[in-house]
């Protein structure tokens, strides 16, 4: 029997420095902008939009459409097989990826500095 003591306590709400915390994104207006996210879109009895978390076509649709959408990356398929959300200067998730597993990768940093210098690295290490 797992004691109370050791069982983690799962939050309440996304953590305050996710891009999404304060502003989650709006089902509606993606559905209208890409038809390829509408199916996946229904109403609650509240009348709030949702979809179905634990539906991996649903996640992935709207994984897809927040990174096009938001970053402006476009990742159609099985093309990507990696998102490194806060890549650093290393970019070392991406270049492990690339260069263990034949992946591709896309790290993202909010950091300009950080971009510069992982792109430096990726291109140092022959895979752009």
């Amino acid at each position: 029997m797992i004691s109370k003591k050791n069982k983690r306590k799962r939050p309440d709400t996304i953590h305050p420095k996710k891009k999404y915390s304060d502003n989650p994104p709006d089902f509606v207006l993606l559905a209208s902008l890409y038809p390829s996210f509408k199916d996946f879109v229904f109403y609650s009895r509240d009348g709030r939009p949702r979809i179905d978390w634990t539906n991996f076509n649903s996640t992935r649709e709207l994984t897809r459409v927040l990174l096009l959408h938001d970053h402006g990356l476009n990742c159609n398929g099985d093309i990507v097989r990696g998102f490194d959300i806060g890549t650093g200067a290393n970019g070392i998730y991406p270049l492990l990826g690339a260069s263990l597993l034949g992946w591709t990768v896309v790290g993202s940093d909010v950091t300009a500095v950080a971009l510069e210098w992982a792109e430096r690295n990726v291109k140092s290490n022959q895979f752009c």
